[in-house]
């Protein structure tokens, strides 16, 4: 008995070294260990794999591992291994930010300014004006932005030389209104004999980006976004009322696209397809169809409002408090996503924004055609982030997509779900 005991004992003891070496590979290697996590578009255009190799060669005492987040929902799970002190991951990137301020609200992740001191040896001199705005939750930098954006209309100029769209110098006549915009999709629109459509005029981002899409709007017009509150939409009035007709009309009668209803990169697919002739989203899609469509017929256009201004937001990162490797992830966020080659490549390539004002301006240098959009760039305005603002987009979405194709639903009708919603969320 006290033999089989004794090796009862050992077997354990083995399995127990067994199981505690593959816990932690990082531990017995002598390396420590930075865990990475980001969607797919984010790893290719912030270009993380070549910040990560890079990194690792600068310091060799790191491992550093990359997880692919499926979609936005993992970034909800979160919540939970945070709250009890646990964490997979030591860096998050977040599109656009969300479930930052619930994490923030929740205490769940690091101030970089005040808990890590980040700042400190890269000041906030190095950033493009207004850029660290885009990850602050009320007056916090509880996100730092890895890219920078802005919204503004795509155009294929040959669409628009077409259909006689175009002025003296054959350049595309400005989209002032959306008065303009309905009336240029009308005219971009081909239907053959049988009328289906073949050529769409337009397409509004009303999937996954439909809360910048309004937001903007709102500040294309106004300015200021917001009502006297901060936090609420200023849509209750005749310009965003009549806004919400022309796209309800374009969308039944075929002059806009509903492919961002079931798939948030329809438009900018359609786009780059040169299947669509105007794309109302993110500024750097005239860029993905550099290679499609040709450089030759490709412009930028301001979204259209009396004051001329647009939303800028970026691709946020986190530090959870759980991760023991925030001073790792740090030292990633400044040589690594703060690069050179991951700021540059990433404006060059895919329009997504230097944040770090040298690697801006040589981009800005390289690609001159976001030059016309320079003054709606010069007034952009970020939105605020509310706690809840998963549900938010996800009743925007719903408001919108039924609405748009229901031509009993009103403009007013929409424009009230907008206020009750807005209500209904936490702050």
């Amino acid at each position: 008995m006290k033999k089989i005991t004794a090796v009862f004992l050992i077997a354990c003891l083995v399995l127990a070294t067994v199981f505690a070496g593959g816990s932690s590979e990082a531990a017995s290697s002598g390396k420590r260990k930075l865990t990475i996590a980001a969607e797919s578009w984010e790893i290719n255009k912030i270009f993380l794999e070549q910040a990560i190799e890079s990194f690792k060669t600068a310091h060799p005492d790191v491992d550093v591992e990359l997880v692919t987040l499926a979609d936005q929902t993992v970034l909800g799970n979160y919540i939970l291994d945070w709250s009890k002190g646990n964490t997979e991951v030591d860096l998050v990137f977040l599109d656009g930010g969300v479930y930052s301020s619930e994490y923030a609200a929740k205490g769940l992740i690091y101030d970089f300014e005040k808990d890590l001191n980040f700042f400190k040896d890269f000041p906030k001199t190095n950033f493009q004006p207004g850029t660290l705005d885009t990850g602050l939750i009320k007056g916090t930098q509880f996100c730092l932005p890895a890219i920078y954006e802005v919204y503004a209309i795509s155009i294929n100029k040959k669409m628009f030389k077409e259909a006689g769209l175009v002025d003296a110098k054959g350049e595309p006549l400005p989209i002032k209104t959306w008065d303009d915009f309905y009336d240029f999709a009308e005219k971009l629109t081909k239907k053959d004999a049988m009328g289906t459509v073949t050529q769409v005029g337009g397409s509004v981002q009303f999937g996954n980006n439909l809360n910048g899409i309004l937001g903007c709007a709102c500040i294309a017009e106004f300015g200021n976004p917001y009502e006297a509150d901060g936090v609420t939409f200023k849509v209750n009035n005749p310009q965003m009322k009549r806004m919400i007709e022309l796209w309800q009309k374009g969308i039944q009668n075929g002059y806009l696209s509903q492919a961002t209803f079931v798939d948030n990169a329809g438009g900018r697919n359609g786009f780059k397809a040169g299947q669509i002739a105007m794309c109302y989203e993110a500024a750097g899609r005239w860029m993905e169809a550099l290679q499609t469509v040709g450089a030759e017929n490709l412009a930028l256009m301001a979204v259209p409002g009396k004051d001329g201004g647009t939303y800028c937001f970026g691709c946020q990162m986190v530090i959870p408090k759980a991760s023991k490797s925030a001073d790792l992830a740090c030292q990633f966020i400044k040589e690594g996503v703060y690069g050179e080659y991951s700021q540059t490549h990433a404006f060059t390539e895919y329009g997504k924004m230097a944040v770090i004002s040298k690697y801006f301006k040589k981009a800005l240098d390289e690609t001159p055609l976001w030059k016309s959009i320079e003054t709606s760039m010069n007034k952009a305005r970020i939105l605020y982030t509310y706690e809840e603002s998963q549900k938010f987009l996800t009743g925007l979405d719903t408001i919108f997509q039924k609405g748009l194709v229901d031509p009993k639903t009103s403009a007013d009708l929409i424009v009230n779900q907008i206020l009750d919603l807005t209500a209904s969320v936490r702050k």
